[in-house]
């Protein structure tokens, strides 16, 4: 089954272009760029979403494929960027559809921990982390377990001093490591708790993506309704929500001007 699978929870864009076989996934592709922090006037064009579905072709292209050859799909549902997470699962939602392919999604921060797994010590917590912005982390708890990644608590949003007792009460004097681009924007706090463990990625990777969808995926059809139902995992609220928790239809609640 060769499945195409994204990540864009971050300004980094990770795709794989992979063949799920019975002993496990083959790669046959991969690539990885980075966005421009403030695309538009007087900055370099660019973006996510000024690179998909272009930049899935091209990946096609370099392993000889077509993107009639892709059989499934998995994305990266966050939580991390609001616009950058609608970009990726809207592309890979309508391509899934238009050619009637399954599609699963899995954390993009369960991607960033299976990413770092082969670097950390034995049993030890993993404290995937990416910047919220607002004087927040979007962090998550994981362990090792075989081939993938387990959850021992909900991925959160909170601020760093937060998110380090977090981590000191669910390591309960065991060893934690950090990973991802998160870390080194607080690490003044998460430093006196816990190491950022070297050699690993800052971004999530598609294809860890992939390897964490890949049992959804193994011998599904195409499904509409689960297709329709796959949404982003922001973990906090967005903008809006905030500013207008009871919307702006008849009846709503006005907001606060002052």
């Amino acid at each position: 089954m060769l499945v195409a699978a994204v990540d864009t929870a971050t300004l980094n864009l990770s795709l794989a272009l992979c063949a799920l076989e019975p002993d496990g996934v083959r790669v046959l592709a991969e690539h990885d760029e980075r966005a421009p922090s403030r695309p538009g006037p007087g900055a370099p064009v660019g973006g996510h979403g000024a690179r998909l579905p272009a930049a899935l072709l091209e990946l096609l292209q370099q392993a000889g494929r077509g993107l009639g050859d892709v059989e499934g799909y998995a994305v990266g549902l966050g939580p991390g960027s609001f616009t950058g997470l609608r970009i990726g699962l809207a592309t890979w939602k309508g391509l899934a559809y238009a050619v009637q392919r399954p599609v699963a999604g899995a954390s993009s921060l369960a991607a960033l921990a299976l990413d770092a797994a082969p670097f950390a010590p034995g049993g030890a917590l993993l404290v995937p982390l990416l910047d919220a912005r607002k004087g927040e982390v979007y962090a998550g708890f994981y362990r090792a377990r075989g081939a993938s990644v387990e959850a021992v608590a909900p991925e959160v949003a909170l601020p760093p001093l937060a998110v380090a007792e977090r981590v000191e009460q669910l390591a309960g004097g065991g060893l934690a490591c950090g990973a991802g681009e998160g870390y080194a924007t607080y690490d003044g706090v998460f430093s006196a708790v816990f190491p950022l463990l070297p050699r690993t990625r800052p971004t999530p990777s598609a294809l860890s993506v992939l390897q964490l969808a890949a049992p959804a995926l193994r011998g599904a059809g195409f499904d509409a309704q689960r297709l329709f139902a796959l949404e982003p995992h922001y973990v906090r609220p967005s903008e809006a929500e905030v500013k207008f928790p009871h919307g702006l239809g008849p009846g709503a609640t006005p907001p606060d001007k002052r």
